[in-house]
This record gives structure tokens, sequence and C-alpha cells, in this order.
């Protein structure tokens, strides 16, 4: 009977193992992160800043292939085609996805001002809850 039980308990170990094991976030004295949807209603890490922004990944303009740029100043270099763009022509390209820094899911990106802005203004990651945020000051007066 006490062999049983051992095997109960290590299969019940095994399995809150498994079921923790996405909320671990692993360093610090926070042991947990809490990803899900269901239990994230405000973002939990963020930064702010072009300088910051998560890494994009653009079209190129000659082949349509996917360009990877990792930071924002990092310029664009097709691995496909010859085509090559300064990291300033960000703005002209198409932007297909920003990847998240924490979780590498695709993030919900957009504008808030997309006439005085040719660039993403803000992301956030529905997987991890990361958020970022370019930090900008703007006139709204219309004179």
């Amino acid at each position: 009977m006490t062999g049983w039980l051992a095997v109960l308990f290590s299969k019940l170990v095994s399995l809150g193992e498994r079921v923790v094991a996405p909320l671990r976030r692993g360093d610090g004295p926070n042991k947990f992160r809490l990803s899900s949807m269901d239990t994230a209603t405000t973002t939990y890490d963020g930064d702010t800043g072009w300088a910051r922004r998560p890494p994009a990944t653009v079209e190129c303009p000659r082949c349509e292939a996917e360009i990877f740029q990792h930071n924002a100043r990092d310029d664009l270099d097709c691995s496909r085609c010859v085509g090559e763009y300064s990291h300033e022509s960000f703005a002209d390209l198409r932007l297909l996805y920003l990847t998240c820094p924490v979780c590498r899911s695709r993030m919900e990106h957009g504008q808030r001002h997309p006439e005085r802005f040719d660039i993403p203004e803000w992301a956030t990651c529905t997987d991890c809850r990361y958020h970022w945020e370019f930090e900008h000051s703007y006139d709204t007066r219309t004179d």
C-alpha cells in the first residue's frame, strides 16, 4: 500500500509542477508571473521610448521578404535580395509586426496620432501583458 501512495503522491506533484510551470517567473523574489488573459487585467512589464521599442519585422519593398530589426537603431538588410535600408527609413517601410521581448509572441500595436506620426506609438503583448509606449511630447493645438 505504501508503494501505491508514493506513486500517487509523485503523480500529484508532477501534475502540480506542470500547472504552475507557465506561471513561474524564475528570477528575483517574485517567483510567479500571472500571464493568462483571465488573470492579467493590467500590464506587468513595460518600457517607453523609441530606443527601447520591441523588435520589429518589416516588409522588404523590393522582394516582399520579412526583414527582422532587433533594435530600433539597427539598419535593415534583406536576406533575400540586395535591399538595404537605414534605420531612419523605418517609417517608410511596411511594419508587419512587433515581437514581444519577454515571451516572443506577436504584439498588438497601433497609433494614437496617425496624423502626426508614421510609426507605432504603442504595443501590447496579449500573452504576457508586456506593454511598450513611444514616449513623445506633441502639441495638440490647431492654430
